[in-house]
């Protein structure tokens, strides 16, 4: 008798295709989760600056600065072995200018930036990802100003000032 056990060809072909197909559907999925944990960073990470904002400002009067290397008036911890560099400026008006200078008198708006420190992933065409919150919490990353976004057809609002479309920047896939 002839009583051979075994895989034919045929079946190991056959499993080398699942085994392809699946990971051509799994790889471009587990980027686009990496980018997504990447960037929870700086959104958890933007709404603490924001607190820390609001905390200052209760206090004094004015929004504090955070400047990467420099002043550090809120008691932002400094980041490190993250992913993302963080800076917070202050004006007195929309439109105005930022200033990164502590002591500066009449900051009522701040805004609060984090960029990226390298590309998110191959499927970016961006260089960085960039994320901006401002005195309302509106934290964005998307630096559209304003018009029709083509995938849902719902208007696309300007970044909230004094956020502008420079420091939204959407490097996700």
């Amino acid at each position: 008798m002839n009583n051979i056990k075994g895989f034919s060809l045929v079946e190991l072909m056959v499993a080398v295709g699942i085994v392809g197909v699946m990971s051509s559907v799994a790889v471009p999925k587990y980027q686009k989760y990496k980018v997504n944990a990447t960037r929870a960073e700086a959104q958890a990470t933007l709404s603490a600056m924001y607190t820390l904002q609001q905390l200052h400002y209760t206090e004094n009067d004015v929004y504090g600065v955070v400047k990467v290397g420099g002043d550090n008036e809120i008691g932002f911890p400094p980041p490190s072995g993250q992913k993302y560099t963080y800076e917070a400026g202050v004006t007195d008006k929309v439109g105005g200018t930022i200033s990164y200078a502590s002591g500066t008198s009449n900051a009522v708006l701040f805004i609060g930036t984090a960029v990226s420190k390298s590309k998110l992933g191959s499927c970016s065409s961006e260089d960085a990802d960039k994320w901006c919150i401002n005195q309302d919490k509106v934290l964005t990353n998307d630096g559209k100003t304003g018009g029709k976004d083509e995938a849902s057809f719902t208007a696309t609002p300007p970044p909230a000032a004094p956020c502008v479309a420079a420091n939204a920047v959407d490097g996700g896939c």
